[in-house]
């Protein structure tokens, strides 16, 4: 391939929601999709480095430069074993959107209005992901309540008569989704705590001022157990797009199923192991 035949374009948006590792050195940085290789993110990484040295060529620095190399690409992959988790958890919550969205329904529009909130999701999920992954405690909790929230609306308005649709509330539908998810009313009170300003908050506010404490933003400790809420519902959606659209054969459903019990139970575990 010539060099006249690579096309260069600038991104200044993109159609998804991408996860990305960021590489770092000195006041540089560089976000890379998580899945692209060692040897893609060595020329990332040299032509940061030929920048900071003030260089012209990339080739020189990643000759005489390869032993910084070395010892920097230890730590260009994310190694930290809960985002690790919820990253893997996200791809498996866009297989079952996919699958979902694939799925012919009968003209029925409470089913339609169903699945069309289930695939929706997909980006909330991720949405909350990226939330986590960067600790920010009272926005993801928001953005997971939303997903408690219409998985509740969903289950709902399956059954529903379509015409009552238009009176259904997402905050309404969390009794009846106790039925098939018992923890859902506990769940979606700590959840609204943290996602409204209410009363213990705004004395905690009054308090961190007078003591001349910064504003809190993150945590890594809260953003474990946001991570907690994330991988328990998603658990809670692989098993009620199958319970109300059938996307996998039976067999298949518990083996998804199984595995995204497994990815939360290895998530809590090790939640607990850092405490």
């Amino acid at each position: 391939m010539d060099n006249e035949s690579v096309e260069v374009r600038v991104i200044t948006k993109s159609r998804d929601l991408d996860d990305y590792d960021i590489l770092s050195i000195q006041s540089l940085s560089a976000a890379v999709p998580h899945e692209t290789t060692e040897s893609f993110r060595h020329f990332i990484w040299a032509a940061m480095a030929t920048y900071a040295f003030g260089n012209k060529s990339i080739d020189n620095v990643m000759k005489n430069y390869d032993y910084i190399w070395q010892r920097y690409k230890k730590g260009v992959f994310e190694n930290n074993p809960r985002i690790l988790l919820l990253r893997s958890m996200t791809k498996e919550i866009k297989q079952a959107a996919d699958a979902l969205e694939a799925i012919e329904i009968e003209d029925n529009l409470s089913q339609i209005c169903a699945k069309a909130a289930l695939v929706r999701l997909e980006a909330t999920f991720k949405s909350a992901y990226g939330l986590i992954r960067k600790e920010y405690i009272f926005e993801s909790d928001a953005v997971i309540r939303i997903i408690l929230e219409q998985i509740a609306w969903a289950y709902v308005a399956y059954g529903t008569d379509p015409d009552k649709l238009s009176m259904l509330k997402p905050n309404k539908c969390i009794t009846k989704l106790k039925k098939v998810f018992p923890y859902a009313g506990k769940l979606y009170g700590m959840l609204s705590e943290w996602a409204h300003i209410d009363a213990s908050i705004i004395s905690d506010y009054k308090r961190f001022h007078a003591e001349g404490v910064p504003v809190v933003r993150r945590s890594d400790h809260n953003s474990q157990q946001s991570g907690v809420n994330l991988m328990c519902l998603s658990v809670v959606y692989v098993k009620m797009i199958q319970d109300l659209f059938s996307i996998y054969e039976p067999e298949k459903s518990y083996k998804e199923i199984d595995r995204m019990n497994h990815m939360y139970e290895e998530y809590f575990r090790l939640g607990n192991q850092e405490l």
